[in-house]
């Protein structure tokens, strides 16, 4: 190459191939929010050769740790949806998404290759409502999710969480087929997956699934998650509270 022509190098100038392996490197998103409308040649690559294969349909913005955002602009998404809708259902095989996305890209559309699910930022209200009826959620998770994080917004300022000791129970019901399963919000000091009465959601836990991560208020309830799911061949916990009496230590020695 030669460094004295470098000045005049230009993104555009890049050839098709180039534009397509960084296109591809990149949150889609990003990728539509960056690009689309440079010109006609980039939205003909956007649109048509796109990997859309693995989609990830969120954009986060972070004003504290407890407050994140992660909608996309509802022009720009009607948008994507549009120009994507012909090949998401014979392509897409993993899909991350938040509540207002997940209305656009599986709205009246079937993805039978569909396997990896990961619902982002989804309120507990919204997320219960979309898991009844006939929905196309509660189809997916019945008959094809592998795959699936779940990942509900924690609010310090609830104290309880009763919503979603519906929804865990609700998830694993229908997860016939599931073989991971990722709860990825932060519960603080309590625990709607965790509990010990005859609705615990660990009593509808399929036994397709190998592999959990977790969060968890205290190392009691890793131990409790142990004795529970001796199936499982993959365990991943993240404990809030690294606090444990010796008599737990001891009987769960002896249940060994």
């Amino acid at each position: 190459m030669n460094l004295s022509n470098s000045s005049s190098l230009n993104f555009l100038d890049l050839p098709n191939e180039i534009l397509l392996l960084i296109f591809n490197k990149l949150n889609t998103v990003d990728v539509f929010y960056s690009l689309i409308d440079i010109n006609d040649r980039f939205n003909q690559l956007l649109f048509s050769s796109l990997d859309i294969s693995h989609l990830d349909m969120t954009t986060m913005s972070m004003e504290s740790y407890y407050d994140c955002a992660f909608s996309i602009d509802d022009a720009l998404l009607a948008r994507i949806y549009k120009e994507l809708s012909p090949r998401i259902p014979h392509e897409l095989t993993q899909l991350i998404v938040e509540e207002n996305s997940m209305e656009y890209i599986l709205k009246n559309t079937t993805c039978p290759k569909l396997h990896s699910l990961s619902l982002v930022n989804f309120q507990e209200e919204t997320l219960l409502q979309s898991l009844t009826g006939n929905s196309i959620l509660r189809l997916l998770l019945a008959q094809q999710i592998t795959h699936l994080t779940i990942d509900v917004p924690y609010d310090p300022q609830i104290e309880s969480y009763e919503v979603l000791s519906n929804v865990f129970p609700l998830i694993l019901s229908l997860c016939e087929r599931l073989v991971y399963l990722n709860i990825a919000q932060v519960y603080s000091d309590r625990n709607a997956f965790i509990s010990t009465d005859n609705l615990s959601p660990l009593n509808c836990v399929p036994t397709t699934l190998t592999t959990l991560k977790i969060n968890v208020a205290t190392f009691d309830d890793c131990l409790y998650l142990v004795e529970y799911l001796k199936s499982l061949s993959t365990l991943i916990v993240n404990a809030k509270k690294i606090a444990l009496k010796l008599t737990n230590i001891r009987n769960t020695v002896n249940n060994n």
